[in-house]
């Protein structure tokens, strides 16, 4: 028998995803939410369906690289919620919560219930190796298409405590992205269509507008000044770069923000916005600013499998 198997599973508002890890290797595969043209989402009854479809698929792909039943023991880990905080719910989540608990149960494993939010962070670390981030408080700035979120972090156990200390106070970073994006033609999720347009911008690199006070950011009014200029027939790649240049000079405005009025060292970047290219290279002269991978900043079951296998009390 081998040692121990470590399974995690995440089912959020875009992706279904499984991660597997054991002697030393993570194996992830995942599957994105379809979503239909021209549309910026999915009712959560939909998107639970699809999660209930998905999830066998994919662990019949996790079964052909390990077979649960030849380990010594088994956890199974799952973002039961968006974040750790009491109150928090979101009908997707249940979807992995009843595959985690029946796998648990047929196997006698050890479960573990964690958060989306929670997953992200971790998975973030996981990517950085660089497990001292949280020896002290640090910064995560969760930037994806339902939440923009400044956190001050603390590790307990097998939690974060993160407390809100910035973000945005209207739309999140994904929705503005999303909302431009679908104006321009492109497919839903829109980060990595845009992204590509804002980095390819040869033209004149315009001034950019932000509001932000207090660690916090107002997203919608830029979101209407530039979803008028997609009607006026405005140049797509201009309004690709004007928008990620708007929300990547806003966020390190909320940062430098929060790291001066809580003297704070580290920074960690997480969510799917954040595996942006522009965005990346908009923070590449600020110091202690963390990214994951591009493939480990989006939905993804990793984080949430790391946390079984890093922490297990």
């Amino acid at each position: 028998m081998d040692g121990e198997l470590f399974l995690g599973i995440d089912t959020s508002c875009y992706t279904t995803s499984v991660a597997a890890y054991f002697n030393g290797k993570m194996i992830h595969v995942k599957k994105m939410l379809d979503v239909k043209e021209g549309e910026c989402g999915l009712r959560q009854s939909d998107a639970l369906f699809q999660h209930i479809k998905n999830l066998p698929v994919l662990f019949e792909d996790i079964k052909s690289s390990v077979a649960p039943k030849s380990f010594e023991k088994v956890t199974v880990s799952v973002s039961a919620k968006p974040r750790s905080v009491e109150g928090s719910y979101m009908p997707v989540f249940l979807a992995g919560q009843s595959f985690a608990r029946t796998i648990s149960a047929v196997l006698g494993a050890r479960y573990i219930e964690t958060s989306h939010q929670d997953g992200h962070i971790m998975a973030a670390i996981y990517s950085c190796k660089n497990y001292s981030i949280c020896d002290e408080p640090f910064l995560t700035y969760h930037l994806s298409g339902g939440t923009t979120e400044l956190l001050l972090v603390k590790k307990n156990r097998n939690i974060f405590e993160c407390e809100l200390v910035g973000g945005t106070r209207d739309l999140p970073a994904g929705q503005f992205i999303d909302r431009v994006g679908v104006k321009l033609g492109m497919s839903f999720p829109c980060g990595k269509f845009l992204d590509y347009s804002a980095v390819n911008y040869q033209g004149e690199k315009p001034k950019v507008q932000t509001c932000v006070k207090d660690g916090f950011i107002n997203f919608s009014g830029e979101e209407t000044r530039y979803s008028r200029m997609c009607d006026q027939g405005e140049d797509g790649g201009k309004i690709a770069y004007s928008v990620l240049k708007c929300i990547a000079v806003s966020v390190k405005k909320s940062i430098t923000n929060a790291k001066n009025k809580y003297n704070i060292k580290n920074v960690l970047m997480v969510g799917g916005v954040s595996s942006s290219k522009m965005l990346r290279e908009e923070f590449s002269d600020m110091p202690n600013v963390y990214f994951a991978e591009p493939e480990l900043s989006t939905d993804n079951a990793v984080g949430v499998c790391a946390i079984g296998a890093k922490w297990k009390d």
